[in-house]
């Protein structure tokens, strides 16, 4: 937990989504301090006419090169949250070589009963986690 969905356009290589993942993932690690094993990420790669992404008037064009991240967790701070976004953007334009524009993440929060990780339980309300 979290977990992580990230959708794109078929224009990246294997290990550029690769790259991708472990990028969001160390971000997560360092932002929300959460266990290294707590890996839960999901990509999806979508033809042309699969996504629109507009740029709520923010005067800026995405490409081919767009990457949605979806952040779907517990509650996190404010902070957290800017400090998650930062890194993700920074560390993905420089290894992935696209405009930080490319990169549109959202956070839904939600709670402990919101989550089963196995067997139908929810682990958080179980003190299993």
């Amino acid at each position: 937990m979290p977990l992580i969905r990230v959708d794109t356009f078929k224009n990246y290589s294997d290990e550029q989504l690769k790259t991708a993942l472990d990028i969001i993932h160390q971000a997560a690690v360092n932002c929300f301090q959460i266990p290294d094993r707590d890996r839960y990420q999901i990509i999806t790669q979508h033809a042309p006419n699969e996504m629109v992404l507009l740029d709520t008037n923010l005067g800026f064009t995405r490409s081919k090169d767009a990457l949605v991240i979806q952040v779907f967790s517990r509650k996190r701070s404010k902070e957290a949250k800017l400090n998650f976004y930062r890194q993700v953007a920074t560390e993905l334009t420089q290894a992935l070589q696209i405009k930080g524009s490319e990169i549109l993440i959202s956070l839904v929060e939600n709670g402990d009963a919101d989550w089963s990780f196995g067997w139908g339980e929810a682990q958080f309300v179980s003190g299993k986690l």
